[in-house]
């Protein structure tokens, strides 16, 4: 076998940086809206610590989303 040089060229850089930053956004919101206390990544390997939510919250929340229906 042997080694095969890749070459990329302006387009393929930016769509790899797109990628990249596509899935750097996707990652944040997700743990934004995660019930993660803690969020450890690479030297912990990807764990969360998670809360759960209590009965006032999802009623808060419940009430919430019904309001956004509502409008």
């Amino acid at each position: 076998m042997s080694c095969q040089l890749i070459n990329l060229t302006e387009t393929g850089i930016l769509a790899l940086v797109s990628l990249m930053i596509g899935f750097a956004i996707s990652f944040c919101r997700q743990a934004e809206q995660s019930r993660c206390s803690k969020i450890k990544l690479c030297w912990g390997g990807i764990s969360c610590d998670r809360e759960p939510l209590s009965g006032d919250t999802i009623l808060q929340l419940n009430a919430e989303e019904e309001k956004k229906e509502e409008l």
